[in-house]
C-alpha cells in the first residue's frame, strides 16, 4: 500500500509540473506596424457606392458595385511608413438607377505607385494614402481592411461608400 501511495504522490507531481502556465497557448501576433512590415498579395477587392439625390422632390438612387478578380497585384508596407502598389486586376463596375443597369469591366494597372501609411495598432486601424480602414482578421498570413464613409451634403444629398480589401502573405 505504501508503494501505491509513493508512486500516486510522484504522478501528481509529474501532472502538477507538466501543467505550468507556460503551456497555454497565449502568444497573441499584435497588430502593429513592426508585424505589418512585408509584402502582401491583394487577392480580394470589393465596393458598394449608394448615392442618394433629391431631383424636384424624387430621391433618385444610383448605386454602383465594383468587384475586382484575377488579382496579380502587391503591396509592400516599408517599416518607415511608406511602401508601393505594384500589379494589375480585373474590375467589374456594375451601376443600377432604378431599373436600369450598366455593367462595366475594366483593368487597374499600377506601377509601382507610392503610398503612405499609419498604424493605430490600439484601435487596430490603418490609414493609407489619407483613408481610414478598420483592420480584421489578422494573422501571420494576412488580414482584411474595410473602409466605411458617409457624406451628406448640405442640400440633403448623400453618398454611403463601403470598401473591403484582403492581404495575403
Amino acid at each position: 500500500m505504501k508503494l501505491s501511495k509513493l508512486f500516486f504522490l510522484f504522478a501528481l507531481a509529474i501532472a502538477a509540473v507538466s501543467c505550468s502556465s507556460d503551456d497555454d497557448n497565449n502568444n497573441v501576433y499584435a497588430f502593429n506596424q513592426a508585424n505589418l512590415t512585408g509584402t502582401y498579395n491583394v487577392v480580394y477587392f470589393q465596393s458598394k457606392e449608394v448615392e442618394t439625390v433629391d431631383v424636384n422632390g424624387f430621391d433618385v438612387i444610383t448605386t454602383t458595385t465594383s468587384v475586382g478578380d484575377t488579382f496579380n497585384m502587391n503591396i509592400i508596407f516599408a517599416s518607415n511608413n511608406q511602401g508601393t502598389i505594384d500589379g494589375t486586376y480585373r474590375v467589374t463596375e456594375t451601376v443600377t438607377q432604378g431599373n436600369q443597369t450598366n455593367t462595366d469591366t475594366y483593368i487597374i494597372d499600377l506601377d509601382n505607385e507610392p503610398i503612405s501609411y499609419t498604424v493605430n495598432a490600439a484601435a487596430s486601424q490603418i490609414i493609407i494614402d489619407g483613408m481610414l480602414y478598420a483592420v480584421s482578421n489578422w494573422s501571420p498570413t494576412g488580414f482584411t481592411v474595410k473602409h466605411e464613409e458617409t457624406v451628406v451634403e448640405p442640400n440633403g444629398d448623400n453618398t454611403v461608400y463601403n470598401e473591403e480589401i484582403r492581404f495575403t502573405k
